[in-house]
């Protein structure tokens, strides 16, 4: 893995990190929290 590849890796590594704990869950779990959030959004707005 060239070093550009990796430090784009670890730049998404730590955006993922910052969303999971401002989100307060565990990273592998952003996904399905991220949907429900959404779906509750769909829903407020009508």
């Amino acid at each position: 893995m060239r070093k550009k590849e990796w430090e784009s890796l670890k730049r998404k590594e730590k955006i993922l990190k910052k969303a999971a704990e401002i989100l307060r869950v565990e990273e592998k779990d952003l996904p399905r929290v991220i949907d429900r959030f959404m779906k509750e959004v769909e829903e407020m707005e009508g």
